[in-house]
């Protein structure tokens, strides 16, 4: 999900959502975003002829064009071009955008691509691409078919991502005559023909062209980029074509919009093939011509070719059509003999809502089964009914392989959802808007996201390719564009500047938002941050999308291409989920989730030691120790609520029931929490102000939120009961708030929300203030139904570290990276928990770590510590470096083992992997320390088969001293990130005399006092909205500190803060209901023995 910031500043936001902001009369509404490049759309110049440029690369060509589709097509209106068509490298890639951008401004389109034939492997890295070139354009939605589907099946036979397969014999029958062909640029076939072996062969190969494609779809194609050869090659082409009795046609060739763009198109040039400027000399063109042109300058430029432009332009009309024809239809599902959809969706319906709810008429179930047949009706009307059948199907096929999955999203919002096992939330218990859903002017299916364990996500992927063919379902591209990191390591590169400068450039830019003027970014040259700053946002290669597939009714690669990923197995569609759903394809979301992950894996642990088997729907409810450890801001873990910010906030927040758990979801994010929002509602919690609303018809959507909106459903439900809005023009407002051009779709629906409100009786000043107030949340507001599904993940999760803390620990562990922390934190938090954690050991550790052992009373004075005993933690052996999870496997199935050489003979580990193990004092079950372990270690990887162990030279280590807990520290850390005893507590006695405080010991500081504190860097957080305020987590061997860092010291103190692995952070005590601060006056490098690295984020 995203989540954009509103159109306004936090401060003036946090007034309106404390109904304290009615702007003055004469206030207009925020204005749009003005487009980067508008795309006027202006008439032919008075006299020029039509024209039609019909072989133009976007962007979407990958480092091979420069524009987006929509400056193309602003720039074609510009000049006054009737017909643009896109061919941009063996896809389609831009075609939705394209045909967005064209609708708008007057433009007609032609949709075709330039296909790379034999092509021996991917061609990134290459100065000049081997293989030649076929230019086909759609006649019409029958032709884009065909191409589709051609290019889908040389994308798929290439069997590799970036190496299409064309066989020309299946072109030649593919096309029906729906094709038109051009024999295209330098590397099409007459061309290239023409050059290397005379017009006679250039002819051949023509005549062959006409004979596969038919004589009149054939055109000879005449480009001009102002090369000194290129009048020559236009007069030998213009003659083939006379003696074949060939079209002839003209084209720009088009790879950027103007002539300013040619210098950036040399540089992605260069970064395609991999190499500097100046490597790429004699492949580049110095005339910078491949820019559109208007009729008459074409005219101009092909007189001696009469009727070439007027070929094009009727060409072009004659391919110019409409995209939105090609939308496709889901696939029907299997119903039994006797059912169709919609009855069979019933029947599941009534049976879940039994499971659920109890049966049909027994006590408080009367509007439970009531909101179900709304819902069905509703559904059955739209016909939407196999929709929900195959989203069933893929959460029945979790179920019965033990995946761990759950709807989340708008979907909670639905009983039939709830009912048929697809969410965990009941929407008639928490009273959730189905309208937010699913009403009846939608104008198609409502959007399911699954949350699926990461770790099994594939399973149920390779899943929905077998069921449906994998002709039928693929999943939705994410169009990887360049942001400032990236832009500027790859224009140092195009510059010719070594690796080291560009990687140490890249790090001077901030990964989100640069400027080039900013101190901190000018080590940047200027010749690199100006190019950088060209590139930024264009597309650079085609990633998959986190989660999304389109399942279809006909052959997918029909309506959009597919090709393969570079991840095996997975075949990805060439658009990204907004031009998917643009053009009507269903999206399902599969989403993986870590969480889930580690609540199945801890559930498991708990099961095996103590003998109780839980799941997400029998974890006991509304736990006071729960609740209790919230409320302490004890979440190092915990789903969605561990982050710095979070954990200032739950102190005041004060959750006490799950209510109160989906609010903190909801509140708790870093950009409301930084620019002001959240204090409204704060001080309603802390009864500072009185939770009221301006008007009783409020109350319904604002009483259980203190008056204070925070979802989006609730601005639908003052619609509803304050505008006399019905559930299908909510919807209207919802899909306004969330559109790219929020204020501007929320300003058309101003008067009749005032209107409506007028008549209910509502004041106008109260009117525009409910207004300004939707007008402020858009792109902005939380749903509802995404806070209460993550809510119930929190919940469980933190009542699992509250009552079973060792397998929490051990779940979170085997599912690293996830979340916040580091594992060295994570174990730290453990040990202060009272868990006893135990090394990696090759003769008790498992693959993964574990718990063990009979459960012993835990003995700290940590208030959120658990009553009943606890097991210790075992590390697992795939947390040692060199080792990896086949072979963790492999040693965990060996065991025992009788000694180390026993062990190298049956592991047959690499050397490194064992000097790490021996690191890790992983070898000490066999009497070994580790330096005694290290010794051998050599010897025995070394060793062969048949040798005696006796006979091992090497192997019995001569006296050695033992580690110093110093470098037994560094040793852990070294081998496997974390260590029995915290880096800091080695410097504690120094600390002491210093008068350097403990974590622990900030909790009695007075307010304002002045006091200095140390430890291990964790994070380091820079957000958008906090102005230029740095947060800096530190942690030392008895809890963690926030430390807060102005801008002004941050610039001061930047070199230490930012590098150093562990700070010494001298300033002031900030007590603020119940959430403690360091205000950093000043940073220090502080020598710790720590090779961790922070988490940053920005």
């Amino acid at each position: 999900m995203g989540f954009d910031n509103p159109p306004v500043p936090w401060k003036e936001l946090e007034q309106r959502l404390s109904w304290g902001g009615t702007p003055v009369a004469g206030d207009a509404p925020p204005r749009p975003e003005a487009p980067a490049r508008p795309a006027p759309a202006v008439r032919p110049p008075s006299g020029g002829p039509e024209w039609a440029e019909l072989h133009v690369h976007s962007s979407f060509s990958f480092l091979d064009g420069v524009c987006t589709p929509a400056e193309l097509v602003a720039e074609a209106a510009r000049l006054g071009i009737g017909t643009l068509g896109l061919t941009d490298h063996d896809g389609m890639y831009g075609a939705v955008q394209f045909a967005a951008a064209a609708k708008e401004a007057g433009v007609a389109t032609v949709f075709g691509a330039e296909l790379s034939l034999d092509l021996p492997a991917p061609q990134n890295g290459r100065p000049d691409p081997a293989g030649s070139h076929l230019l086909v354009l759609a006649r019409d939605p029958e032709g884009y078919r065909r191409l589709c589907a051609a290019i889908s099946e040389a994308q798929l036979a290439g069997g590799a991502k970036g190496r299409p397969v064309y066989d020309l014999d299946s072109l030649s029958r593919a096309h029906g005559g729906h094709w038109a062909v051009l024999t295209g640029c330098r590397k099409g076939g007459v061309p290239a023909a023409l050059a290397a072996d005379g017009p006679d062969a250039a002819l051949a190969r023509l005549h062959d062209l006409r004979d596969r494609f038919g004589a009149d779809n054939v055109h000879v194609e005449l480009t001009d980029h102002g090369h000194p050869l290129d009048d020559a090659r236009n007069d030998a082409l213009a003659d083939l074509a006379a003696r074949a009795g060939a079209g002839l046609v003209a084209s720009c060739n088009a790879h950027y919009a103007a002539p300013r763009d040619a210098p950036l198109a040399q540089a992605l040039a260069a970064v395609r093939a991999r190499r500097g400027l100046d490597d790429m000399e004699s492949w580049l063109s110095a005339a910078g011509g491949a820019h559109l042109r208007s009729g008459a300058e074409m005219a101009a430029r092909t007189a001696r070719f009469p009727g070439a432009v007027a070929a094009t332009a009727a060409l072009g009309r004659a391919c110019a059509f409409d995209l939105t024809v090609i939308a496709p239809r889901l696939p029907d599902s299997p119903v039994p003999e006797g059912h169709t959809e919609a009855s069979l969706l019933r029947e599941l319906a009534a049976q879940g809502a039994e499971r659920r709810y109890g049966p049909r008429g027994s006590p408080g179930t009367a509007d439970c089964y009531a909101q179900i047949e709304r819902e069905l009706d509703l559904i059955a009307s739209l016909g939407f009914p196999g929709y929900f059948l195959i989203v069933h199907d893929i959460v029945q096929f979790c179920e019965r392989n033990g995946i761990l999955c759950q709807g989340r999203g708008s979907a909670a919002n639905s009983a039939v959802c709830y009912a048929i096992g697809i969410t965990n939330v009941d929407p008639v218990r928490h009273e959730l808007l189905f309208e937010r859903f699913l009403s009846a002017e939608r104008d198609g299916p409502p959007d399911i996201d699954l949350d699926i364990e990461h770790r099994r996500r594939e399973e149920v992927i390779q899943y929905v390719y077998d069921r449906y063919g994998r002709e039928r379902a693929a999943q939705v591209a994410n169009v990887i564009t360049y942001r400032p990191r990236m832009a500027v390591r790859d224009a140092a590169r195009a510059l010719g500047h070594s690796p080291g400068q560009q990687d140490s450039w890249s790090r001077l830019v901030d990964s989100r938002d640069w400027d080039p003027d900013d101190p901190e970014s000018r080590g940047v040259p200027r010749p690199v941050a100006s190019l950088a700053q060209r590139m930024l946002r264009l597309p650079r290669h085609l990633g998959i999308h986190s989660g999304g597939m389109v399942i279809c009714d006909r052959p997918v690669g029909e309506v959009c291409p597919v090709e393969w990923a570079s991840m095996p197995g997975r075949s990805v569609l060439q658009w990204d989920k907004d031009d998917c759903a643009a053009a009507g394809l269903v999206k399902f979301d599969l989403l993986g989730l870590g969480m889930l992950a580690c609540l199945h894996d801890a559930f498991d642990l708990i099961a095996d030691h103590h003998g109780v088997r839980y799941t997400l729907g029998d974890i006991p409810t509304e736990d006071p120790a729960t609740y209790a450890m919230l409320c302490g801001a004890d979440t190092v873990g915990v789903f969605q609520v561990e982050s710095r910010a979070q954990m200032s906030t739950l102190p005041r927040l004060r959750p006490e029931r799950f209510y109160d758990l989906v609010v903190a979801v909801a509140l708790i994010r870093p950009g409301p929490i930084q620019g002001g929002s959240v204090h409204p509602y704060l001080r309603r919690r802390d009864k500072l102000e009185p939770a009221e609303c301006p008007h009783p018809l409020m109350e319904p959507a604002l009483g259980r939120t203190l008056g204070v909106p925070l979802f989006q459903e609730q601005m639908m439900q003052l619609a509803i009961d304050c505008a006399g809005f019905t559930p299908t023009e909510a919807d209207l407002l919802r899909q306004a708030m969330g559109s790219k051009r929020a204020p501007e779709k929320v300003h058309e629906l101003r008067e009749r929300l005032l209107r409506g409100m007028a008549a209910n009786g509502i004041t106008p000043e109260v009117a525009e203030d409910v207004y300004t107030k939707i007008l402020a949340f858009s792109n902005y507001g939380f749903p509802e139904s995404h806070a209460i599904s993550f809510a119930h993940l929190a919940y469980a999760s933190a009542w699992i570290k509250r009552h079973y803390p060792a397998a929490f620990t051990a779940a979170l562990l085997r599912n690293q990276p996830m979340g916040f922390y580091h594992p060295q934190t994570l174990i730290a938090d453990a040990r202060r928990h009272g868990i006893e954690v135990l090394r990696a050991d090759v003769n008790a550790s498992a693959d993964q770590a574990t718990v063990e052992g009979p459960g012993r009373v835990v003995r700290t004075r940590h208030p959120h510590a658990p009553q009943a005993p606890q097991p210790a933690v075992r590390l697992g052996l795939d947390s040692v470096r060199d080792l990896g999870g086949p072979a963790a496997e492999a040693v965990a199935a060996g065991r025992p083992y009788t000694g180390l050489a026993d062990f190298a003979r049956r592991t047959r580990l690499s050397e490194k992997a064992l000097e790490a193990l021996a690191t890790a004092d992983a070898f000490r079950c066999f009497g070994l320390s580790r330096r005694e372990a290290l010794w051998a270690a050599g010897a025995v990887a070394r060793a062969r088969n048949g040798q005696l162990p006796d006979m091992l030279p090497g192997t019995e280590p001569p006296g050695l001293e033992p580690m110093t807990p110093v470098e037994e520290t560094l040793a852990d850390l070294w081998s496997t990130g974390t260590s029995a005893v915290h880096p800091i507590a080695h410097l504690r006695p120094a600390l002491e005399r210093r008068r350097v405080l403990a974590a622990r010991a900030l909790a009695s500081v007075p307010d304002g006092t002045g006091v200095e504190a140390a430890g291990q860097v964790t994070h380091r957080q820079r957000p958008e909205t906090a102005g230029g305020v740095v947060f800096i987590s530190l942690e030392d061997e008895t809890g963690m500190v926030n430390v807060v860092c102005p801008p002004e010291v941050w610039r001061r103190c930047k070199g230490a803060g930012a590098r150093s692995a562990a700070l010494l952070v001298g300033g002031r005590l900030e007590r603020r209901n119940g959430a403690i601060n360091l205000v950093a006056a000043r940073l220090e490098a502080l020598p710790a023995p720590t090779v961790a690295q922070s988490r940053d984020f920005h």
